[in-house]
C-alpha cells in the first residue's frame, strides 16, 4: 500500500489533484479501469495518451483499496503499456510514478521531507531515480537532461508544483490541461468539455454506478 504522507503540507493552501496517463487506445483503457472498479473520469485520447482523473486524489481510487500509483502499475501490466500516475498535493508536492508493463521505471517526489515527514533519512537526491527513463517512456528521450534539471529544482516562494507540472507536460508532450483537472465535473479550462469524459463510479456508469459507489464507500478512504 502506498503512503503519501499524512502531515499538512507547508505553505499557502493550493490545489490538490491526481491523474493517470495511459498510452493506449481509449477503449482499452476504459475496459481496464472498469475491471479495476475505478471511480473518477476518463477523458478522450489526446496525442496518444488517455487521462483518467480519480474522484479522490489522495484516497482509494479503485478496487482492493488501490491508490492512483497502485492503479498505474496494475493498468500498465494489464495492457502491457506505459502508465504514469501524477499527484499534486496543495501545490507544494509533486509525485510521479511510471511503469512500463510489469517494470516500474519512475518514483519521483519533489520534496521527500514533505512526502515522508517522519523519515529523517529522506533525501531529495534519491528521488530523481528513473526520471531519465520517464522521458524515454514518453517518447521524448531528447528531453531527459531538461526534465532531470527541471525536477531537481527547488521551488521558490512564489512558485507552485502546478507550474512545474505544466513545464513537464510541455517537455513530454502530455496534455497541458492536466493541471486543471480539479475543475471536474465542470469543464476543464483549456481542455475537453465535461461531456467528453466518461464518469465511472466503482467501474460502472449511470444509476448502477451510483449504487456501486455507495457500496464501495464503505471500504474506500477519500484521503
Amino acid at each position: 500500500m502506498s503512503v503519501y504522507g499524512t502531515e499538512p503540507v507547508a505553505g499557502p493552501e493550493g490545489l490538490t489533484y491526481a491523474a493517470l496517463l495511459v498510452r493506449a487506445e481509449r477503449s482499452d483503457v476504459l475496459a481496464a479501469l472498469t475491471r479495476e472498479r475505478f471511480s473518477g473520469w476518463v477523458g478522450p485520447q489526446d496525442d496518444g495518451w488517455v487521462v483518467a482523473v480519480p474522484e479522490h486524489a489522495r484516497g482509494h481510487v479503485a478496487a482492493h483499496r488501490r491508490r492512483v500509483d497502485d492503479l498505474a502499475a496494475v493498468v500498465a501490466q494489464d495492457l502491457t503499456t506505459v502508465a504514469v500516475a501524477v499527484l499534486v498535493q496543495r501545490d507544494r508536492l509533486l509525485r510521479l510514478w511510471a511503469s512500463d508493463g510489469v517494470v516500474p521505471v519512475t518514483d519521483y517526489v519533489s520534496d521527500a521531507h514533505v512526502a515522508y515527514p517522519h523519515d529523517d533519512e529522506a533525501y531529495g537526491t534519491e528521488c530523481l531515480e528513473g526520471v531519465r527513463g520517464l522521458a524515454t517512456l514518453a517518447g521524448h528521450p531528447e528531453a531527459a537532461d531538461d526534465l532531470t534539471a527541471l525536477l531537481a529544482e527547488e521551488l521558490g516562494e512564489s512558485e507552485s508544483e502546478s507550474e512545474r507540472l505544466m513545464a513537464v507536460c510541455r517537455l513530454l508532450g502530455w496534455p497541458q490541461w492536466l493541471v486543471a483537472v480539479d475543475s471536474l465535473p465542470r469543464r476543464v479550462p483549456g481542455g475537453p468539455g465535461a461531456e467528453a469524459f466518461t464518469r465511472l463510479r466503482a467501474g460502472r456508469t449511470g444509476v448502477g454506478g451510483l449504487l456501486a459507489a455507495r457500496a464501495a464507500a464503505v471500504v474506500r478512504r477519500s484521503e
